[in-house]
């Protein structure tokens, strides 16, 4: 199914923007039939790895969407697209296209979400929210003490959104560096928050952003260096749409 037409200049990055993309994986038949025959050989093989037949579709989406996504940036058809990783396996494009551009993608539930970037490096993650009883647990592994004493300090209805906050912090930022398990998410705090978006915060010269790209969703963004103007977009994809699309064939 073609994705519907942005706003006018949704693809134009300038060089002190960064964008951030949030998409649904629940998709039509036919939608769903384009985006996996967009896939490279590689990818089908990591696809039929799932145990689950939900989780194989969300992953096939969610590159799918992703190879759409840098298609309609650097005007290419998505299924031209290639990737290439460094030594600790964090993606980047390939042959043909290094170095145009920098993303990241992550997905969790029903909601993936992009990052892109002109030249620094950047980290996304998304996580759905939800209760579990080892949230202080887990915590208490990877979160350095400053975070756990503000968990802890929190109301119990807070914990989820706040432990989800932090997390997706952590998570961005260890994967805008590239770097792996070389890095500890102990080795740096991030602040907590529960409500609405925050302003972003510099973590040894990389900002974090903030983000809420879905109802029952946190989300959060890192890149290189401080002064980025944050572009957040939703993409939809309405049934019907058959031409006019910002998809390239």
């Amino acid at each position: 199914m073609p994705l519907a037409p942005p706003l006018p200049g949704a693809f134009e990055l300038a060089s002190d923007e960064v964008h951030s993309w949030c998409a649904s994986l629940d998709v039509a038949p036919e939608t769903f039939a384009r985006l996996q025959a967009s896939l490279a050989a590689d990818e089908h093989t990591r696809s039929a790895a799932f145990q689950f037949e939900r989780d194989r579709r969300r992953f096939i989406v969610a590159r799918g969407l992703l190879r759409v996504l840098l298609g309609c940036y650097l005007q290419a058809p998505p299924s031209r697209i290639n990737f290439a990783c460094n030594a600790f396996g964090k993606p980047a494009l390939g042959v043909g296209f290094a170095d145009r551009l920098k993303f990241n993608l992550s997905h969790s539930g029903d909601v993936a979400l992009i990052a892109v970037a002109a030249a620094a490096d950047v980290g996304v993650d998304v996580e759905y929210v939800r209760a579990q009883p080892d949230h202080a647990e887990i915590a208490r592994h990877f979160f350095s003490p400053a975070e756990i004493k503000a968990l802890t300090d929190l109301p119990g209805h807070l914990h989820a959104a706040a432990f989800f906050d932090c997390w997706t912090k952590k998570e961005a930022y260890l994967k805008a560096r590239g770097e792996g398990l070389a890095l500890s998410l102990k080795g740096f705090s991030v602040p907590l928050a529960t409500g609405p978006a925050q302003a972003p915060v510099d973590v040894h010269g990389w900002s974090i952003h903030t983000l809420r790209p879905a109802p029952g969703y946190a989300g959060a963004l890192a890149i290189a260096g401080t002064g980025w103007r944050l572009r957040e977009s939703q993409w939809t994809m309405p049934q019907g749409v058959a031409r006019g699309s910002v998809m390239p064939s």
